[in-house]
């Protein structure tokens, strides 16, 4: 199951790479996200392991990713490795006029074959919705950066 969602951020490419690579705060925007602990020693580049406790329509999920793309500020990719989320997602950045276009997209693999892709194919309009909203508020935390920035600067 392929899922796209992508908007215009109103905040330079590298404020908002900044918010999505400071990994901690990711549950400040992504909406089904309880947390996110970062498990390598590392921060920043290929190999990156982050664990994410989730709700996946409404049961408790690990998501379990690792950096498997990493070119900053354009493109963050990831590897879904969990028992039930497996696949594979990237942000994408691209300056858009004065601000960012940002490409969010996921490749999941859904769990229990046929019958699995039968479920995804009837929760893709929830799912949608909720990496919508996810990207919206994304976008909200880097133009408050944005702007924070101007201010201080």
């Amino acid at each position: 199951m392929r899922l796209e969602v992508d908007r215009h951020v109103a905040a330079p490419v590298q404020v908002v790479w900044d918010v999505l690579v400071d990994w901690e705060r990711q549950s400040e925007w992504m909406l089904d996200a309880k947390r996110v602990d970062v498990v390598t020693p590392h921060r920043e580049g290929l190999g990156v392991t982050i664990h994410v406790p989730t709700s996946l329509l409404g049961l408790p999920v690990l998501d379990v990713m690792r950096v498997t793309g990493w070119d900053p500020p354009h493109r963050l990719e990831a590897t879904h490795l969990g028992r039930v989320i497996r696949g594979v997602g990237a942000f994408e950045l691209a300056t858009e006029g004065p601000g960012t276009r940002l490409a969010w997209w996921e490749e999941i693999e859904a769990p229990l074959g046929a019958l699995g892709d039968l479920g995804a194919r009837a929760a893709l309009p929830v799912i949608r919705r909720i990496f919508a909203t996810s990207l919206r508020r994304l976008a909200g935390v880097a133009e408050d950066a944005a702007r924070a920035d101007q201010v201080g600067g």
